[in-house]
């Protein structure tokens, strides 16, 4: 499979280093996300709408949602008899109740199964592979081949054994179909690191990101990221699909129309199959709209690590009339590592108040990461090309001024591990003089597996407005899970030298100190008492959780 391009990470800040000013990062606060936390650095693309620079098209490197990028984690019972098939998913929620489903069709799709389930037989399984019991849901009324129950005494990893009778497939015949299906948890998914600008101009084109993760690990779901603004929702993605245990991003593109503070939530909407815990679904914060305007460049190092493999302990024992009959132990865990990197440099301001000009084409761009002094990373990429437009705009203040229109270039490239952007943009008044003026060049090294783009997102970036679909893209070109990790050190470095055609330069270097801190998640055994049953078991389950993450960052602006 070939490299796939994916849209630049910073998408260009318009940032006042003069009053101090950092990119919004919003956390979720419990230590326990911290696990699958990667603290992304998410700048403005300035000035007027974004589809200046739209490509036109849906881009090489998008692939549809419906193409599940992973799928780990505990697979689903499957079973055949005749032309009869059967699908069994056993979900463990928080409220210790595990719902068991059974489909002739596909779990979690609109369409009708074929056939008709008529009976099921139940019947948990102990570690030796012996039936605890059997348990018959006979004189089903389902008028189709899906069929779900509750039951209260499934534990996490506990194997069951199902088998149905299916009618309506094969002619007169009942097909009667087998599977043992594994007790898995319920997707947690949680909404973290949502990131935006601090501040930015009315009428720019603001890009949103939030971090959408699944924390459990045995299952994964599939949801719709929201964005609102205000109380309003003002853009989506959906079919987004995060893998078990794994973490996605979800982009959006908004532009305010008003100066003032904005409230901005994202979501994770309508989970499917079901969520474990829905007050990690949404992350908020606020972004103050202005006219000011300065230049500065930016660096950004973030390594979040499980030091340990995160672990829940779990242990379960069954007792029949005060005589123990099962007892069962056992220990799941996972380790995470997501690292990211980038640099931004930007020369922007009002008329008169900065050297920015437009990229004379092709642009070369050469860089640098180094450790403790040590370089890890060092690559010249050649040749990066750009697009240009003009367009008018809705009038807006900036510069003791109204703009009127805007001209703009813009060109990315994807190379291995890393992106590459180039971009320059003016505003000008209703009489063509120029008022504002911004010239960029930035280098980013993605975390985790794929980026998913809102609606709002394809229409502003790749001018595909009328009919948006859902889309991702891998973070690297190997789909490698994790991306590249470089070892950690006390002090980061970083350095970008472009030049253009005509031999214009824009070159920084920048070192950054790093802080790691520890984040300690530990909740204590506790235990549920269930029974005694119809069939006079008594069961008691418990459950803890220990495990310990190190986040080290590093952000440098001037």
């Amino acid at each position: 499979m070939g490299p796939r391009v994916r849209p630049p990470f910073f998408e260009q800040a318009k940032k006042k280093f003069s009053k101090s000013e950092v990119i919004m990062i919003v956390l979720d606060s419990r230590a326990h996300h911290f696990a699958k936390r990667l603290i992304p650095m998410i700048v403005l693309l300035s000035a007027a709408p974004i589809a200046l620079w739209a490509q036109g098209q849906v881009p090489g490197y998008a692939i549809q949602s419906s193409k599940h990028y992973r799928q780990s984690g505990v697979g689903n019972g499957h079973g055949r008899s005749g032309s009869a098939n059967l699908t069994a998913r056993a979900l463990l929620g928080k409220d210790n109740n595990t719902t068991v489903e059974l489909t002739t069709g596909t779990l979690d799709s609109n369409a009708t199964p074929p056939g008709r389930i008529a009976r099921v037989q139940m019947k948990p399984l102990m570690p030796s592979g012996e039936a605890l019991f059997a348990h018959n849901f006979t004189g089903l009324s389902a008028s189709s081949g899906y069929y779900s129950f509750s039951w209260p005494s499934l534990h996490r990893g506990e194997k069951i054994q199902l088998q149905s009778g299916i009618k309506g497939i094969d002619g007169n015949r009942t097909d009667v179909v087998t599977v043992t299906e594994t007790v898995k948890m319920r997707p947690d998914l949680a909404v973290q690191n949502l990131t935006f600008p601090e501040t930015a101009i009315v009428q720019q084109v603001v890009n949103i990101r939030a971090n959408i993760t699944e924390l459990n690990g045995d299952t994964g779901a599939t949801t719709a990221c929201v964005l609102a603004v205000d109380g309003s929702t003002v853009d989506q993605a959906n079919n987004v699909y995060v893998d078990a245990g794994g973490g996605v991003t979800c982009e959006f593109s908004y532009t305010f129309s008003g100066a003032g503070t904005h409230a901005i939530q994202v979501s994770a909407a309508n989970p499917v199959p079901g969520d474990w815990d829905n007050s990690n679904n949404t992350a908020s914060g606020a972004i103050t709209i202005s006219t000011d305007n300065a230049e500065h460049v930016t660096g950004l190092f973030v390594d979040s690590n499980v030091a340990s493999p995160k672990q829940w302990t779990q242990s379960s024992q069954v007792t029949l009339q005060g005589a123990t009959v099962e007892k069962y132990s056992n220990t799941f865990g996972s380790s995470i590592h997501l690292q990211g990197t980038s640099t931004l440099i930007q020369d922007y301001g009002c008329a008169g108040a900065t050297s920015a000009t437009s990229w004379q084409l092709p642009v070369d761009i050469s860089y640098t990461e180094s450790m403790d002094g040590n370089q890890m990373i060092a690559f010249t990429d050649k040749g990066l090309n750009a697009t240009g437009t003009s367009v008018a705009v809705v009038p807006f203040p900036v510069c003791n001024s109204t703009a009127a229109s805007v001209i703009a270039q813009y060109g990315s490239n994807f190379v291995t591990d890393h992106f590459d952007y180039i971009g320059y943009v003016q505003y000008l008044d209703g009489a063509g003089n120029p008022l504002y003026s911004l010239q960029f060049v930035g280098v980013e090294r993605g975390a985790g597996d794929v980026t998913y783009f809102s609606y709002g997102y394809q229409c502003s970036w790749w001018n595909s407005c009328g009919n948006p679909a859902d889309y991702y893209t891998w973070n690297t070109s190997t789909e490698t899970q994790w991306g590249t990790l470089l070892p950690l050190g006390s002090m980061w470095g970083s350095s970008i030298a472009s030049q253009d055609a005509s031999g214009k330069t824009l070159a920084q270097e920048l070192t950054v100190p790093l802080t790691a801190t520890q984040q300690s998640n530990v909740q204590g055994n506790s235990c549920v008492n269930i029974g005694p049953d119809s069939y006079g078991y008594t069961y008691q389950t418990c459950s803890a959780l220990d495990f310990e993450t190190t986040v080290t960052t590093g952000i440098f602006s001037f």
